[in-house]
């Protein structure tokens, strides 16, 4: 017996996956997938990250945040945070 959805799909001329061959697999239950893998920003943090990205390491930002580097690049990025002149200014005489 075909299921009613798999009707209309092949009458419109999509293709219909065989959901008999992956019984083997295990169905997801529902909220399973929906687990975040990461610590939501707080107002605090933000706040901190706004005052001191400018003219501090990345490295000692997330130190001091309790996060990793990307995050903190990340959030400065998706903020609009830039490192200001002076400072990119002196990292590159260090270089040097």
């Amino acid at each position: 017996m075909v299921r009613r959805t798999n009707r209309r799909r092949i009458a419109s001329g999509r293709k219909v996956r065989n959901t008999r061959s992956r019984t083997t697999t295990p169905r997801r239950t529902p909220n399973t997938h929906r687990t975040f893998r990461f610590k939501p920003w707080t107002p605090f943090e933000v706040k901190t990250l706004r005052q001191i990205f400018r003219d501090t390491p990345t490295k000692d930002v997330a130190k001091k945040l309790g996060r990793s580097i990307s995050s903190v690049q990340g959030k400065a990025g998706y903020l609009g945070l830039r490192k200001s002149a002076t400072y990119l200014k002196k990292m590159h005489n260090s270089w040097q």
